[in-house]
């Protein structure tokens, strides 16, 4: 053992993360690892298992192995390693400016020990981009990713796996390689909807903002609701609809059914909207009843929230509308995670206290090529746009087939009945994000089945639950102007952003990584946005120049707000 090199190691390590140092402080170091001389000179560790000695690196050149690795994947972006060994492998990405961070997976105490008493990673530890996960549960890795890695400041996330020591335990990597899997492809749908939307989600909260200085009525408590969707098993579920109503369920519609449901006579309690789109107004074409609540996301368009005097704004998961909430006016949050609007409105009426709800018209499909409900926006929409060589069924028929992962599934019915259904990897991935919510949530989900796919909900007895009113937002602290005249001053003091981003980002203190949260998203928006627009090969813009676009951005529409007010 060479102590001066372990204690130079350890104090590194334990500079940030004193819990790893301590583990280590107190591992016996791993028998099985030795140590050998490459030919060039550099030390090379070597494990024993089943009989056989098998170098972790090359014994004739290790860096220029490291090398030719990273040849293969450019030192860029966020790197996941797996597996430690002499660490040759990560140099060439350290090296790099371009790599904005190292989260290093190992899952051997002892073997980590066993090289740290030999070889000097000071240097490596101490890198403020790395980070090291000892023995991690796969809960442990996604937490450190979804905390570390923010993909318009980091760039694309890769893996880096050590082979010869991944090997040595297939099972723990495997698991870790999952674990990293299912947290990018998490990351990447909701950085997907931010590069379309982060603009938008911004420049509709600061401007609602005048109009939630009103005072709100609380809502009702209820005990039972009844959610519309806008699916073609709408039309075959009014009569249970109206018999929910009949038993004292509160009726609350998507924005999307409203329509459907004022065409039939029907009045619901609440309608619930979460698209920050200029679209979702057509859904609101034919006006809404005075008196019904209209719940909105504060990020909602502006445009929308001006057309009810009945506005009640929840706050969702955007990073503004939750600095709001906490800094300004307390809004009531609403789970929006599953992007889907009915998702949204089964969470308002748990919100209010109900302990059961039906879903009708959630088919999460195209029953028999069907998109939607009679009486809902889109037959009017396309009844005005169609002309003789494009006549409805070709537009119903082009939006059915818009994308090309459309699937068609058969099913018979219990009368002997076949019937088809089309289905896509959007609907799919509303319907689990639901089903996920609906089973962990407090309130009983049950959904009308029509010819649209089945919603998979475990059964579980109903418990009694406290109703209570919601929806009164807490008095604001300041005027909106105000406020956005401090929010923009704030923005201005932030000291101005070095490379790389995400480092600068974790020097800051609580507040002043709160403030750039807030536009993170909009700086993904024009991330995508300078990829497109790039010449030649797509340009991705530097994470510290990023920051300041969208912080100069942001300040301008702030301007407009209040000019506009």
């Amino acid at each position: 053992m060479n102590e001066h090199v372990f204690n130079r190691n350890l104090l590194a390590l334990s500079a940030k993360n004193e819990r790893l140092g301590s583990i280590l402080s107190s591992a016996r170091p791993d028998p099985c690892l030795s140590f050998e001389t490459s030919r060039t000179g550099l030390p090379v560790p070597l494990y024993e298992s089943k009989g056989r000695r098998i170098a972790l690196h090359s014994l004739i050149d290790p860096e220029r192995e490291g090398e030719r690795l990273a040849t293969a994947q450019p030192p860029e972006g966020f790197v996941v390693a797996l597996g430690l060994g002499g660490a040759y492998q990560l140099r060439p990405y350290l090296l790099s400016p371009a790599t904005s961070g190292v989260l290093l997976i190992e899952y051997s105490a002892p073997l980590l020990r066993a090289i740290l008493e030999n070889l000097d990673l000071s240097e490596l530890f101490v890198d403020p981009r790395v980070s090291i996960l000892l023995d991690p549960k796969p809960a442990d890795i996604a937490l450190a990713l979804l905390s570390a890695y923010i993909p318009p400041l980091a760039g694309d996330l890769r893996t880096l796996p050590l082979v010869p020591r991944t090997k040595l335990e297939p099972e723990a990597f495997a698991l870790a390689s999952d674990a990293v899997r299912a947290v990018l492809e998490r990351i990447s749908d909701d950085y997907s909807v931010q590069a379309f939307f982060g603009r938008i989600w911004f420049r509709n909260a600061i401007r609602n903002l005048f109009l939630a200085e009103r005072p709100t009525i609380p809502m009702k408590p209820a005990r039972r609701a009844v959610i519309t969707a806008a699916g073609p098993s709408l039309e075959a579920g009014i009569d249970e609809l109206l018999a929910e109503r009949r038993r004292g369920a509160m009726v609350i519609a998507t924005d999307t059914s409203l329509p459907a449901l004022l065409d039939r006579g029907i009045r619901p309690d609440a309608v619930v909207s979460i698209d920050c789109q200029a679209i979702s107004y057509y859904h609101f074409m034919k006006g809404i009843p005075e008196g019904i609540p209209l719940i909105l996301d504060l990020a909602s368009p502006n445009r929308l929230a001006r057309l009810s005097p009945s506005v009640r704004f929840f706050s969702s998961g955007h990073p503004l509308c939750g600095f709001i909430s906490s800094r300004w006016r307390r809004f009531p949050a609403l789970d929006t995670s599953g992007g889907n609007v009915s998702h949204a409105a089964i969470s308002l009426a748990e919100a209010l206290g109900a302990d059961r709800a039906l879903l009708i018209g959630a088919d999460f499909s195209y029953p028999d090529g069907k998109s939607y409900a009679r009486g809902t926006y889109i037959y009017d929409y396309f009844g005005k746009a169609q002309e003789r060589l494009d006549p409805l069924e070709s537009r119903f028929s082009g939006f059915v087939f818009r994308t090309p992962s459309v699937l068609r599934e058969e099913e018979t019915g219990p009368d002997g009945r076949k019937w088809y259904r089309y289905v896509t990897k959007p609907l799919m991935a509303y319907r689990e994000h639901l089903e996920r919510f609906a089973a962990d949530s407090t309130i009983v989900v049950s959904a009308f089945r029509g010819r649209g796919v089945e919603i998979r909900i475990p059964p579980r007895e109903v418990g009694r639950r406290e109703s209570r009113p919601i929806f009164a937002a807490g008095a604001a602290n300041e005027p909106a102007a105000a406020f956005l005249e401090r929010y923009a001053k704030l923005l201005r003091a932030l000291p101005t952003a070095t490379e790389p981003a995400s480092r600068h980002l974790s020097s800051l203190d609580h507040e002043g990584r709160d403030l750039w949260t807030t536009l993170l998203p909009s700086a993904a928006a024009f991330q995508r946005l300078a990829r497109q627009n790039g010449e030649g090969s797509p340009r991705r813009v530097p994470s510290a120049e990023l920051l300041e676009n969208t912080r100069a951005w942001a300040l301008a529409e702030i301007a407009l707000a209040l000019d506009a007010r």
